[in-house]
């Protein structure tokens, strides 16, 4: 008898089901209004002219289509939304752009009255965000819309709500800075920063408050006053979002354990609250659309305390999607509500499309929907002895891994460095941190509200707390760090991967493996030639960030560094991990003795110094014993190079025939031509100055500049002088 073969109706021999991927309108609005923001910010205006050749291709499909008669007008109409969207995100992005830089550009010394708005704290000065700013300078008055930043060293009498006058030299944040857009300025709307003495600030009478600065005023104050320092700084920072007040070492160990995110208010914390909130008011019996009027009121106060940080908005209104669906009786898809909430976002700021926390924030979330489920129902099947995984530890090893996963490339990127640990760390630390924040989170409001009876009501948080974070205190994490190299748009690849491996991608196994295949052989061989060091005789990168600038010389499997000006910790650490450099074989610092002597520690931090170079008329002494400093005059050796150090502020440098002058200042004395001028600003010499290649860290109109260009990459091979942007 002939066998009869039977097959599903919807089958494919690609794939089961009537598509290969599920229809998901509000993801595909999302994606073109920030296709939109994220192309305006490198073409401008010309990011428009991508909609012409889309509606070309649209009416060719829609011919096409028409001919065949299927759905035609449906397709065509949601494709000029998309369009509109596009569009709509191009013109939103210019639009903030114009409007922070509409405040006057100042420079210069000014006096300023200000409001208190915000405080946050580090080991060596308080950083107040002044508003409703006036400030003069003799002949014009100005009352700009944005804020200001200043940085006090040492103790001053502000609160929030203080009116204060001062005169300070004023810095002018702009809306791009080293390559980049100032996102944490422009979301801020911080226009203005300086530098201020605290005798110098004359205190008048006090303005007022606005409820959630009053209450993030009143949780400060009672966390303070009733629970130890170390502990109350972990506890605001856990239930505000505001890391400030922990010491930096301490804030620092929870980020090379890849746990910081526990300090930015998130689907973590608010996911908590609302299971607090939905509990009792089921408890109580209260009506659905009661009980979400509520719980939305609460939360979105909440959101409010934290400053409405993206996270925490992210947050927000995926679980008001959530408490909608549920209160309709409606389907909720997670992946659309996360598309919801990060359209949102981007509605009311598009500049958050280049915030950190928005990117790590919206990656974890759709990381988790897209391959967190899928991971948890692999492992479910996983069968030990006969028997299987437990579902709540494959749904934590799902969440935790597929966040991990997600995150990645960003936190790569951004810093440098990824913890190897974080996913055990996660695993084993959130569900106890969760549990802690819970009991906080309730004995912070009563606190605040019993404030008599306050210490009694926040000692069993305060010594949970304490309890759970001491692991954490005591090891150290930094040797577990994954650096020394970097994504760029390789992470496109990375995010497709991931992607076309869950379960949203309705393929058979044959075609998701040679997809799967085809992305990661891509994505290495893009990475590889992306961070493999080119072959040239010598390659020099060049980094800059508000004032610390360094430049790293490598001349076969040697390293050289030079610092121009007085290094930042932060920056460098960055440099340094990215880079993958842990020992330098020469170091020299164009800056005073005394920069000298604050700037060898920090760099001592991430990497060893075989030798350390400074001139004989800098007059340094030297008083690390372990480190072996040779004072030059005339021309030494450098690595493979000759230097000759011109002044204090100078230097000539030969590598490999190509001649180089180094300036952190104004030379006092004649220098020669070079092949490659590089200088801290743009001085009076360089505009009769003869040289191939003339490059300034900082602001530098006409000139090639870091400021405006981010890191930059000189290779030197037979002879030939190339530069391009660094990664």
């Amino acid at each position: 008898m002939e066998k009869i073969k039977i097959f599903r109706a919807d089958d494919h021999f690609l794939y089961r089901g009537f598509r290969v991927i599920n229809f998901r309108p509000i993801l595909l609005i999302s994606l073109s209004f920030g296709l939109g923001i994220f192309l305006s910010f490198f073409l401008g205006f010309r990011a428009f002219y991508i909609n012409a050749g889309l509606f070309i291709a649209l009416a060719a499909f829609f011919v096409y289509k028409k001919i065949s008669g299927k759905n035609a007008w449906i397709i065509l109409l949601f494709s000029a939304l998309l369009c509109a969207f596009y569009s709509v995100g191009v013109l939103a992005f210019g639009a903030r752009i114009s409007s922070f830089e509409k405040d006057a550009y100042l420079a210069g010394e000014y006096a300023v009255i200000g409001e208190v708005k915000e405080i946050s704290e580090s080991a060596d000065y308080t950083i107040y965000e002044l508003g409703d700013l006036v400030i003069a300078d003799g002949e014009n008055l100005y009352m700009p819309a944005s804020r200001m930043q200043i940085y006090v060293y040492g103790s001053s009498q502000l609160e929030i709500g203080s009116r204060c006058a001062f005169d300070a030299q004023i810095r002018t944040n702009e809306a791009y800075t080293y390559g980049r857009v100032n996102a944490s300025a422009i979301i801020s709307q911080i226009r203005y920063s300086a530098n201020v003495d605290p005798d110098k600030i004359i205190l008048s009478s006090g303005g007022g408050t606005d409820v959630f600065e009053s209450v993030r005023k009143d949780l400060r104050g009672t966390l303070f006053e009733n629970m130890d320092g170390e502990n109350a700084s972990l506890a605001y920072a856990m239930l505000t979002g505001s890391s400030g007040l922990i010491e930096e070492d301490v804030l620092q160990n929870f980020r090379y354990g890849g746990i910081a995110h526990i300090f930015a208010v998130s689907g973590l914390h608010i996911g908590v609250i609302y299971g607090l909130l939905n509990a009792l008011c089921r408890r109580i019996r209260m009506h659905r659309v009661i009980q979400f009027a509520v719980i939305f009121a609460i939360l979105f106060f909440y959101c409010g305390v934290c400053g409405f940080s993206p996270s925490s908005v992210r947050a927000l209104v995926m679980c008001t999607v959530l408490m909608l669906s549920e209160t309709c009786g409606m389907q909720y898809d997670r992946l659309n509500s996360v598309s919801f909430a990060a359209l949102i976002l981007l509605a009311v700021d598009p500049v958050y499309l280049f915030s950190v926390g928005f990117q790590l924030s919206v990656a974890a979330a759709a990381g988790i929907i897209v391959l967190g489920g899928h991971l948890s129902r692999s492992l479910r099947r996983i069968q030990i002895a006969n028997r299987r995984m437990p579902e709540k530890v494959c749904s934590a090893i799902g969440v935790a891994f597929s966040a991990q996963l997600s995150t990645f490339p960003i936190l790569i990127d951004c810093f440098g460095y990824v913890s190897g640990i974080s996913f055990i760390l996660n695993l084993l630390f959130i569900p106890l941190i969760s549990a802690v924040y819970s009991i906080l989170f309730v004995a912070a409001v009563l606190a605040c509200i019993f404030s008599f009876a306050a210490a009694i009501i926040l000692f069993v948080p305060e010594f949970l707390l304490k309890l759970a974070v001491m692991p954490v205190m005591m090891l150290e994490f930094k040797v577990w760090l994954i650096c020394g190299f970097s994504f760029g748009g390789c992470a496109i690849l990375w995010y497709l991967a991931m992607f076309f491996v869950s379960d949203k991608i309705n393929l058979k196994a044959l075609p998701k493996c040679i997809g799967t295949g085809i992305l990661c052989a891509a994505l290495i061989a893009l990475m590889l030639l992306r961070n493999i060091m080119p072959a040239c005789d010598a390659l020099i990168t060049l980094h800059s960030y508000y004032g610390s600038n360094a430049i790293f010389l490598r001349q076969g499997s040697q390293n050289y560094m030079i610092c121009v000006g007085e290094a930042d910790g932060k920056h460098l650490e960055r440099i340094f991990l990215t880079e993958g450099i842990r020992a330098l074989d020469g170091v020299i610092i164009l800056a005073p003795a005394s920069e000298i002597n604050t700037s060898v520690p920090l760099i001592l931090q991430y990497a060893n110094i075989q030798t350390l170079y400074v001139s004989d008329g800098v007059g340094f002494v030297n008083t690390f014993h372990t480190l072996q400093v040779e004072t030059v005059s005339g021309f030494f050796t450098f690595g493979e190079s000759s230097a000759l150090f011109i002044g204090a502020d100078a230097m000539y440098l030969n590598v490999e025939g190509a001649e180089i002058l180094i300036c952190a200042d104004e030379p006092q004395e004649d220098v020669p031509d070079v092949d490659i001028l590089l200088t801290k600003e743009l001085y009076a010499f360089m505009d009769g100055y003869s040289a191939k290649m003339q490059i300034c860290f900082e602001k530098a109109e006409n000139k090639i500049s870091l400021y405006s260009m981010g890191d930059l990459q000189i290779t030197l091979k037979d002879g030939i002088i190339s530069l391009k942007k660094s990664g």
